[in-house]
């Protein structure tokens, strides 16, 4: 079923919305950053002359265009003639003419070239092609073509293309009786201009959703959308824009009798008189609703001073909606002051296509003008005639009435039904979602219970490992220092007495044998120093520690010095694990490090003991020896250290070796 086309109200829109585009493009109001804007477009002298829509009123126009398009091919510039092509088309659209050879031209180059083309003139060209269709109201081509200019966009001009071609879709939809896929391309359009933060071609598109709503006699929808582009267009500052947009809400609220009608044609009359860059277009048409305001609230004088200025430049005023706006406030006129008409030719001329729209208003309007300029001329079967017609386009209207009220209470009875049950999902959805977020937080709950108490246990067991590891050590190296103790006393005062008794027997002469037997006692008495310096509990850590460094130094090439401050602040049982320490250090750096020279450094703090061995010789790798299982005397200083709570380090290189142990003091409380 095709959708007529009411008081020609789309032809208006789409007028409108050419006359803007042109605008537009010369008065930015926008800003196009939903992609990077490209460079602008580089027009040579031919370009610039065919891309402006006043030339086209030239007869030569047509021909400019042939010749230069097919000096183009032949040079074979494919994508200059698609610029060309692209130009052309966009200008013989804002002029809304059609020309069925162009749209030719444009058909066989894109099948020759299409794939070689740049996306903006691929569809642009197509999108051409569609709107020039739709000049001619041959509506399936235009949406063959129209749907074929939308492609995915890398570009900002092909974007722009897109927005366009869906708000043109609204209308041969629209024209076609598909309403649903009229409003998709609407919304799509609207998407797409929302990105481009295009406000004026927004608001235009909000004219055209309703234009859909306006079909279906749906006008407060109708209303809601023109209102919502009215709101945007007062932030442009655009006059134009905004009495595009006040004209479809005037008509509206007169199609629906708001009172609100007269306020608003006050004020739009009063932005209108006042701009200083108004044409005759429209002056024409704002004060055409002034006069109906006038003549409504039967100020008849003044309507009169405006309806005559208003007669002068009718001639000049294109035939259609324009001129239904000046002819309904002529017609209030004439009925309230009484005279025949003098428009009966028009008025004639309009019903049939009023009829074919169906708007009764209007018929109902006329048909009353025609009736009483009968009765005036006494024609009275002309007058019974009319006065029918007039009743008819009354129940019309009173049907069109009760149609759309229902309408409205349907409207609202779904809309509360929709609410309701989108309520009632809301809290059962809220109820599921609670009970899945408890269970999930149950659930998690205890998972994080587990892994707490695992790693309790966890923590609990390597600590008591490690505890089990250093009274193991401690225990071990007690044990061994308490054999090596045992020993040595036994060796000083059993064998070295016995031996001393056993010299006192040999006294005569028996020099060799006391020789030997003196070197016997110097090596048990070396003996048991090695195994436990035997005066260590009585001296203390620091002479021990000055004793085996002269011991060393007497029996190696090996000069030490050292450098201690230490106040006795360790137990005796750590002390002598120091001991051990340094003798393990310095019986290293004789064997391995082949150095001429080391020196031994121990100094207290209030919170710590720290001790440092180095020496002069060759160096190792520190991380290889460790891990070699050769090094028992590097571990056993790095177990020794720990037994005592403290760290040792090791650094080396080619200049020498530093043992450094740090020992914090315990706390007491």
């Amino acid at each position: 079923m095709t959708v007529p086309k009411r008081n020609q109200y789309l032809v208006f829109i789409t007028v409108m919305s050419l006359f803007l585009l042109i605008n537009c493009q010369q008065k930015k109001t926008v800003d196009e950053n939903i992609y990077v804007p490209a460079p602008e477009e580089k027009l040579d002298k031919y370009c610039t002359y065919l891309k402006k829509p006043a030339n086209f009123l030239d007869t030569g126009y047509i021909s400019f265009f042939n010749k230069r398009y097919a000096q183009l091919l032949k040079e074979n510039k494919i994508d200059s003639a698609a610029q060309v092509l692209n130009i052309t088309g966009r200008t013989l659209d804002r002029n809304r003419h059609y020309d069925a050879d162009f749209i030719k031209i444009n058909l066989d180059f894109m099948a020759k070239h299409e794939k070689q083309i740049a996306d903006k003139y691929y569809s642009g060209i197509y999108g051409n092609i569609g709107m020039i269709y739709q000049n001619e109201d041959e509506n399936d081509s235009a949406t063959k073509y129209l749907k074929k200019a939308i492609i995915k966009a890398k570009d900002n001009q092909t974007f722009r293309n897109n927005a366009y071609a869906n708000y043109k879709l609204i209308f041969t939809h629209l024209n076609n009786g598909k309403l649903d896929q009229s409003l998709s391309s609407g919304i799509q359009a609207i998407q797409l201009y929302e990105k481009l933060r295009d406000t004026t071609l927004l608001a235009v598109t909000y004219s055209g959703i309703a234009c859909i709503y306006r079909f279906q006699d749906d006008f407060p929808e109708a209303l809601k959308y023109e209102t919502k582009g009215f709101e945007l267009l007062k932030k442009t500052a655009d006059t134009t824009a905004i009495l595009v947009n006040s004209l479809n809400k005037i008509t509206l609220y007169h199609d629906m009798n708001d009172k609100r009608l007269l306020p608003f044609i006050d004020s739009t009359a009063t932005a209108c008189n006042a701009w200083s860059q108004k044409t005759d277009f429209w002056f024409f048409s704002v004060n055409s609703w002034l006069a109906f305001k006038l003549v409504s609230q039967n100020k008849l004088p003044e309507a009169k001073v405006v309806l005559d200025k208003l007669k002068l430049m009718l001639p000049k005023m294109s035939e259609g909606t324009i001129t239904d706006f000046y002819f309904n406030a002529v017609s209030e006129y004439e009925i309230k002051a009484g005279k025949g008409s003098e428009n009966i030719a028009y008025y004639l001329k309009r019903i049939p296509e009023l009829k074919e729209n169906k708007d009764y208003l209007k018929l109902q309007l006329f048909n009353r003008i025609l009736q009483g300029d009968a009765i005036q001329k006494k024609d009275y079967k002309s007058a019974l005639k009319y006065m029918e017609q007039v009743q008819i386009a009354n129940d019309s209207l009173n049907n069109k009435a009760l149609r759309i009220k229902t309408k409205e209470l349907d409207k609202k009875y779904q809309t509360a039904q929709k609410e309701q049950k989108i309520a009632f999902q809301k809290t059962e959805i809220e109820q599921k979602n609670t009970s899945i977020a408890l269970l999930i937080a149950s659930i998690i709950g205890l998972f994080l219970l587990i892994f707490a108490y695992y790693l309790w246990q966890k923590q609990k067991k390597f600590r008591q490992d490690k505890t089990n590891s250093m009274n193991f050590t401690k225990q071990l190296l007690k044990n061994t220092e308490d054999e090596r103790k045992r020993i040595a006393s036994d060796l000083h005062d059993s064998i070295s007495h016995e031996l001393l008794n056993l010299k006192s027997i040999f006294k005569q002469d028996l020099t060799t044998v006391n020789t030997k037997i003196d070197s016997i006692i110097n090596d048990i008495r070396g003996i048991s120093r090695n195994l436990h310096p035997v005066m260590f509990d009585k001296i203390g850590l620091e002479p021990n520690i000055e004793q085996l460094v002269e011991r060393i130094q007497q029996q190696n090439d090996f000069m030490v010095s050292t450098d201690i401050n230490y106040k006795g602040s360790l137990s005796s049982a750590d002390e002598l694990q120091i001991y051990r320490i340094i003798q393990e250090a310095l019986t290293n750096i004789i064997k391995y490090a082949k150095a001429h020279a080391g020196k031994i450094t121990m100094e207290e703090n209030q919170s710590s003991i720290f001790i440092e061995i180095k020496d002069n010789g060759k160096g190792f790798n520190v991380k290889e020896a460790l891990n070699s299982g050769k090094s028992f005397g590097l571990h056993n200083i790095i177990e020794r250290s720990r037994v005592i709570g403290g760290e040792a380090k090791i650094y080396s290189s080619s200049e020498g070796t530093i043992i450094n142990i740090n020992i914090p003091k315990k706390i007491t409380t």
